[in-house]
């Protein structure tokens, strides 16, 4: 006759939750890293917008130079 053993050869504890607790503290973390990761003030005072400093400069039109043409008296 044949001995068998009766222990448990399942050797995954819980089911799987270690993993899921994993997974939702590497989502929490990127989710802080995106929104709440102390960037540059985004706050805009409304009263600038729109202002020349926020676009680019103007270009200005400058006529080319023109030679000077030489007086008479020389």
């Amino acid at each position: 006759m044949d001995e068998f053993s009766h222990t448990n050869s399942n050797t995954s504890s819980g089911s799987g939750v270690g993993f899921l607790v994993a997974a939702v503290i590497v989502v929490l973390v990127l989710l802080y890293a995106l929104f709440a990761g102390g960037g540059a003030s985004t706050t805009v005072d409304p009263a600038t917008v729109g202002t020349a400093q926020d676009g680019a400069p103007a270009i200005e039109e400058t006529a080319p130079t023109q030679p000077v043409a030489p007086t008479a008296g020389e």
